[in-house]
């Protein structure tokens, strides 16, 4: 419904989705399951073959400032924007993490702000979610993790299946170079 201030375009990095077991629920078929209104900037005249496509959204690379692993679509305040993911079977959800648009710490005002989930169209989250740092060092920081349970069990078992939760960053020179 928004961005975090660009006028013209909103885009994401990724988005994750965890069953009622807590593991990972992987789109096997991107092209056919991942969908977006508008699709990508590729609508747009100036744009014919950018890699930023909605399939890009399930692709496993999260943790990135990669224009082939992320989205963008055109954005004009007023409308919505839409994306549309079809799980493959029916399934309880027990958590979705989204990663924000997050090419570079000027691009990362594309990401989306306010934000609509719903399930069946049924309402299960309206809200803010974070603006992405446009830094691999801090994005794992700021994605937007949206839960559905309380059970510690439940919880525990996302953990376990959650690549994240091991994840180790490489050293990046940059950002020690900001530290310094």
């Amino acid at each position: 419904m928004s961005t975090w201030g660009d006028s013209h375009y909103v885009g994401l990095s990724g988005l994750e989705f965890f069953d009622a077991d807590g593991k990972p629920i992987v789109i096997v078929n991107p092209t056919a399951q991942v969908n977006a209104a508008p699709k990508d900037i590729n609508e747009l005249p100036e744009y014919k073959e950018d890699p930023r496509t909605c399939d890009k959204l399930v692709d496993g690379c999260y943790l990135t400032c990669d224009d082939l692993h992320m989205w963008l679509a055109p954005f004009f305040a007023g409308r919505r924007n839409y994306i549309f993911i079809d799980l493959g079977k029916p399934v309880q959800l027990s958590m979705i993490r989204i990663w924000n648009y997050n090419k570079s710490r000027i691009h990362s005002f594309r990401g989306a702000k306010d934000i609509a989930v719903f399930l069946e169209d049924k309402p299960i989250f309206a809200g803010q979610i974070s603006k992405a740092p446009g830094s691999q060092a801090y994005a794992a920081e700021e994605c937007e993790y949206i839960i559905f349970t309380n059970k510690e069990s439940l919880l525990e078992r996302i953990e376990a299946n959650d690549w994240l939760s091991t994840y180790e960053l490489p050293f990046i020179e940059e950002e020690q170079e900001m530290l310094d």
